[in-house]
């Protein structure tokens, strides 16, 4: 399946059609930016999407390890392919799981540009209180991903990740081209994690997004991503939340039933008829 947009060239800001706004899409963890073609396609005849791998997916290098990756690192990666790519237009903006998060954090530092924002279950873990059973689920799985990559078993590491958000026996599932390409890609969701639980520390974090948001869950899959989306929207001032007929990989497993709900609130947001909404309804 091809690819969605290349954004590595300087010139391309002059290539988009200013007559589209821009949608950047970003993908989840052990993903590439391909797993948004479907909503691309969907979104083309009036849009200009923009699909970015984060570090070290996609054909971006890998960092060199260590501790100190953050989210800001994976911010300052993604903006500077937003500014080669468009300049300093304004776009809507999409991320799922781990790219939700660096949307947030996007939207946060950069409130002008983002026209609105979409996110389905961003891994924001910091804002679970400290009592949440969550934080040890996550501390665990995110061990035991940095033991097998250590021991240099990129394969454990992509089915314990993977099977972790999604089911036991789902990794094995997959086709082997599948699972020989996530395992490629397993040593960056160290440092994914890493980024991960460290930001945002509180709920008041998040309140400088401006941006209309939607916030997705699936309502198939763990339950620490909805009392995520929970607190998330209590933060935003202009944030509504809506529940799937999903799991955590809606957006690559079943996008006919996530993209619809995403590019409906991109159009609503586009229209500049954006009305306040209760903060919690059901698909």
């Amino acid at each position: 399946m091809p690819h969605v947009v290349e954004a590595v060239t300087p010139g391309a800001a002059a290539q988009v059609d200013p007559a589209r706004t821009p949608v950047v899409m970003l993908h989840a963890s052990l993903s590439c930016r391909s797993q948004w073609d479907p909503l691309a396609r969907k979104l083309a005849p009036r849009f200009h999407p923009l699909g970015l791998d984060l570090v070290g997916y996609g054909g971006d290098a890998l960092p060199p390890p260590g501790p100190s990756f953050t989210i800001d690192d994976e911010v300052r990666h993604v903006q500077t392919r937003i500014t080669a790519s468009i300049g300093a237009r304004r776009y809507h903006l999409v991320g799922h799981s781990y790219g939700g998060l660096v949307a947030l954090r996007l939207a946060q530092r950069y409130p002008a540009q983002v026209v609105s924002l979409s996110v389905y279950e961003p891994v924001a873990f910091r804002l679970l209180p400290d009592e949440d059973p969550g934080h040890a689920s996550v501390r665990d799985i995110a061990q035991r991903v940095q033991r097998h990559i250590g021991a240099g078993h990129n394969v454990d590491a992509a089915q314990a990740f993977v099977d972790y958000w999604n089911g036991g026996g789902y990794f094995a599932s997959l086709p082997a081209p599948t699972r020989h390409a996530i395992a490629r890609r397993a040593a960056k969701v160290v440092l994914d994690f890493q980024a991960s639980q460290r930001w945002p520390a509180h709920t008041s974090e998040l309140r400088a997004i401006a941006a209309p948001t939607l916030v997705l869950v699936g309502n198939e899959g763990q339950a620490v991503t909805q009392r995520i989306a929970g607190r998330i929207v209590s933060a935003i001032g202009d944030c509504r939340l809506r529940a799937c007929d999903a799991g955590h990989l809606g957006p690559i497993a079943a996008p006919a039933i996530v993209n619809p709900w995403i590019e409906a609130f991109i159009d609503e947001c586009e229209r500049g008829a954006h009305r306040a909404a209760p903060a919690i309804a059901t698909a």
